[in-house]
């Protein structure tokens, strides 16, 4: 005992005074840090032991005894002090880190996390293998740390699992490590991007040099290059070998087509000049044709020379062939007919002056006659197909014969024209004399006469009879048609006279006398005639003056209106000189002032006919002088529309997008904007112009359905993902397994495709928003499944705990069968935390041991009234002293201003202490543990 009496307080037996002595013990001494290690390491009380950590200052023996005990609550406590250390502001130096680290390479994670100096920390992070980095960047609690290893880290892997560990925590580095994560990808697309479009060229350059030449390959071919030359990225050695076979076996035929496309192209040329030289040729007259006709066969030579020149390069196509040896053929034959007929016409002869007419006509015919027979023979070995059109020369060769055949006519049918119309002559004798036309009769007796002379033969003797017979019933008419006709003469005289006093209109009376004049004309001139003459014109008079009257009135009626609608010639006469057309005039109005003159001039019908038709004609040419003006107008105005049914057609094709209804309203606008057309032209134009326009319309409104479906799939893939986070936020259960799901989701949430820039940004933002607040909520479903994890695991606990109070109570008095009930009890508890089944463990283990109780007691009991103090609650009157004692001892170690926080976490830590702590007594126990549980259930 006396031995115990001069023995330091931190090495009594006393576990109390142990733990007073710890608390009370300065730790700035030297001395007293070689003391506090010594407890830490080997003192055998929990509580002495960390304790006694806290106090440490040392950064190598909280380093070592981290390890050393590294799966005990010292080792704990020893990282918890090093860390609280590392962080102090000024504690440890940049030298002292160098140091360390030399010792303790294993410490850099620790410095880089806690240390606070930022030239280390970024040192540390810059040396520090990427690998390395992941641990720190879940460790530090430095900002500019973080954002710094979010700057390093380069695996996509990494970049995730490092945004996974920030979420919720630092901003600006989730920021960077998220705009890192879309470089990656975006990397990852071009390069996927740019593999299909060297796979697509090479495809591309393997089909063009293994299939059959086709027309298009020709504009594929340069296209083709060009893609693979502007290839601006790097491309894998194998594939360049792969194009290069390919492309060698394709630029070779290439060339071999180019050649022959080249040499077809020269014969299509040539082709072409042959057509110009046919088409020339078939222009041509005789004279011409027979002036050049030595240039024109050594023109067709050459073009033979270079047909065969090429020929022998590439052999033409069939139809090329034939349009050459046609043409050819075609030249051939006019060169031969232009031969014949130079030597045919060389043939003919004039006719001779001093010839009788008709003598030399039949003549000249006769020798016409071979030369039309051979001219005729040589056309039809002309070969000259019709697509060339007309030939002028086989044109002027027919309209030669055509005049030889019709000389020919004119000689046979000439002279039987004259013997036929002095025939008729004679018959027309015949008529008048028995119709009572004598004078007629007379007249056609004269001409008779006098080409009687032009004949001879029987000819002349057959109209000497026919003329006789003619003049002899002429004779023999004229004795009584006196006789027939006086009563028709009489007969109309009574009629004229009684028209005198008719009471019909006077345009009818004045009708009924002129078709009795009409009729007493038709009579004819005769000596009976004569007589009654005089007694049917007083009758016509008398009838005709009435008649004059009234058509004098109605004359001075038709000459008014005349005179009314001249004003309106004038108003249009006007309108056309005082409107200045240099200067644009309005077009419009001066429509409309023309629609309403002419409705007011038609309106007035009734006026002379030879005057109105005059006045109509000045009118219709003033108003056709100022349709002419407006004709400018309108077809500059329907051109103009006509232009924008042009642009609406060209916009109707295009392909569609939002823009074209802009472009579209534009060209509408500009359309209203137009002046006057033609109605008939105006209203098919706007039909035209309307069609397009809705064409237009239909094929932006059917992109911006595509659009809206596009949109509305991407949206809802979205919205799937965040479902699906919020349904797995829901009913997640297990840990591990709801992570993995919570990382597929994340990880097919990043490979959707970027919304489109179009969309409205609160609609972008509202996504992105849902987004986080899903990951929010799986975040506390995440916190909910560790704390009701945590939550079993102390009730697990407190299940062992008691017991450990089971087996306290029995002691060393315990039964076999009583101990190994406990023991099946205790291993059907699942308490899966190591730390707390470690600690429930040593309670269990030093129920069967001897300890000192009272020391237990006096813990349990210090551990109340630190729970009373957390709590707020009263103390009992005997411990008060000790409350009153222990509350000073921390004011002095804090100071006065320090009060105990009660948090969860103290109060928690305070339980698990209760439950892993060795029992007492077992009366006391039950009273303390009583104690302790009222106090902790208060609120």
């Amino acid at each position: 005992m006396l031995v115990d009496l001069f023995k330091p307080a931190w090495k009594s037996s006393s576990v109390e005074k142990r733990l007073k002595a710890v608390t009370q013990m300065d730790a700035s001494s030297s001395e007293n840090q070689k003391i506090l290690a010594q407890l830490a390491a080997d003192d055998e009380n929990d509580l002495i032991r960390l304790e006694s950590i806290k106090k440490l200052t040392s950064i190598d023996t909280l380093h070592e005894m981290s390890i050393r005990h590294s799966a005990g609550s010292a080792g704990q406590q020893a990282e918890k002090r090093l860390n609280e250390l590392m962080a102090t502001a000024g504690l440890v130096t940049a030298d002292q880190c160098a140091d360390l680290l030399k010792r303790y390479p294993e410490l850099a994670v620790r410095l880089i996390s806690h240390i606070d100096i930022p030239s280390v920390r970024n040192g540390l992070i810059q040396s520090l293998p990427v690998k390395d980095l992941l641990p720190v960047l879940a460790e530090t609690v430095y900002s500019d740390s973080r954002q710094l290893i979010a700057e390093k880290l380069t695996d996509i892997e990494m970049l995730e699992s490092a945004r996974k560990l920030l979420r919720g925590k630092d901003k600006n580095a989730e920021r960077l490590l998220k705009t890192k994560i879309d470089e990656f990808r975006a990397q990852q697309r071009v390069h996927a991007e740019n593999l299909a479009t060297v796979e697509k060229l090479i495809e591309e350059v393997e089909y063009l040099s293994s299939h059959d030449w086709l027309p298009e390959f020709k504009a594929k071919v340069p296209v083709h290059r060009k893609q693979w030359d502007m290839l601006d990225f790097d491309i894998q050695a194998d594939s360049i070998e792969r194009y290069q076979k390919s492309r060698q076996v394709l630029d070779n035929r290439y060339d071999q087509q180019i050649l022959i496309e080249q040499t077809q192209l020269s014969q299509q040329q040539l082709i072409v000049e042959l057509e110009s030289f046919v088409v020339d040729i078939s222009s041509k007259d005789l004279p011409l044709l027979i002036e050049t006709l030595q240039d024109t066969q050594a023109r067709l030579q050459q073009f033979t020379t270079d047909w065969q020149l090429l020929a022998e390069k590439s052999a033409p196509d069939n139809v090329a062939g034939d349009r050459y040896q046609s043409m050819n053929n075609a030249l051939i034959s006019v060169s031969q007919l232009t031969l014949q007929a130079r030597d045919i016409l060389q043939k003919q002869s004039p006719q001779k002056e001093d010839e009788p007419e008709l003598t030399g006509k039949l003549r000249v015919a006769q020798q016409l006659s071979e030369q039309s027979r051979q001219l005729s023979s040589a056309l039809k070995k002309l070969h000259w197909p019709v697509v060339y059109g007309e030939l002028k020369l086989a044109n002027d060769l027919q309209a030669q014969l055509a005049d030889w055949h019709k000389i020919q006519q004119e000689a046979t049918t000439e002279r039987q024209q004259k013997l036929d119309g002095l025939h008729k002559k004679i018959s027309s004798i015949f008529r008048f004399s028995r119709n009572g036309n004598l004078a007629r009769a007379k007249q056609f007796c004269e001409r008779v006469d006098k080409g009687l002379q032009q004949f001879s033969g029987k000819d002349r003797l057959a109209l000497d009879e026919r003329f006789e017979e003619a003049r002899k019933t002429m004779g023999e008419m004229g004795d009584w048609k006196n006789f027939a006709t006086e009563p028709k003469y009489i007969e109309l005289c009574e009629a004229m006279e009684q028209l005198t006093t008719s009471k019909k209109h006077p345009d009818k009376i004045s009708k009924e006398m002129k078709d009795l004049q009409q009729q007493w004309k038709s009579l004819g001139n005769s000596d009976i005639s004569d007589k009654y003459w005089p007694r049917f014109k007083l009758a016509a008079d008398q009838v005709y003056q009435p008649c004059a009257e009234f058509f004098e009135e109605r004359h001075k009626t038709r000459q008014t209106y005349l005179e009314q609608r001249q004003q309106f010639v004038e108003q249009l006469q006007q309108l056309l000189d005082g409107t200045d057309w240099q200067q644009d005039p309005d077009y419009k109005s001066v429509q409309s002032a023309v629609r309403s003159i002419s409705d007011h001039f038609t309106a007035i019908k009734d006026v002379e006919r030879k005057a109105g038709q005059k006045q109509w004609k000045q009118f219709s040419k003033i108003k056709d002088d100022i349709y002419s003006k407006l004709d400018v107008a309108y077809d500059a105005n329907i051109a103009l529309k006509q232009q924008l049914i042009k642009q609406t057609e060209l916009l109707a094709q295009a392909d569609a997008i939002d823009e074209n209804l802009a472009k579209l309203k534009t060209l509408q606008i500009r359309w209203k904007q137009i002046g006057i057309t033609r109605r008939n032209e105006d209203q098919k134009a706007w039909k035209e112009f309307k069609k397009q326009g809705d064409i237009v319309y239909h094929n932006v409104q059917q992109l911006r359905q595509g659009k809206r479906e596009q949109t509305d799939q991407q949206l809802n893939a979205y919205r799937v993902v965040i479902k699906d986070i919020q349904k797995l936020a829901r009913t997640a259960e297990d840990l591990a397994e709801s992570d993995q799901q919570f990382s597929v989701l994340q990880e097919k949430y990043g490979e959707l495709p970027e919304l489109p820039p179009t969309l409205p940004e609160k609609l972008i933002e509202g996504i992105q928003r849902d987004y986080e607040k899903a990951c929010a909520q799986f975040d506390d479903s995440h916190s909910r499944i560790i704390k009701n994890k945590h939550a079993k695991q102390i009730e697990m606990l407190r299940h062992k705990a008691i017991l450990c109070e089971q087996q306290e109570a029995l002691g060393s008095a315990a039964t076999e069968q009583q101990l190994e009930e406990i023991s099946k009890q205790w291993d059907a508890i699942q308490l899966q935390d190591k730390t707390l089944s470690d600690r429930i463990e040593a309670r269990r283990n030093s129920a069967q041991t001897d300890l000192d109780r009272d020391a237990i007691a006096a813990q349990r009991k210090m551990l109340c009234i630190q729970l009373e103090i957390a709590k707020g609650v009263e103390s009992p009157a005997e411990d008060k002293a000790l409350r009153m004692q222990y509350q000073l001892e921390q004011m002095n170690k804090s100071g006065l201003g320090h009060q105990i926080v009660n948090s969860n976490e103290q109060l928690e830590n305070m339980e698990l202490d209760w439950l892993c702590m060795p029992g007492t007594e077992q009366g006391l126990q039950k009273v303390l543990n009583e104690r302790f549980q009222q106090v902790f259930r208060t609120k």
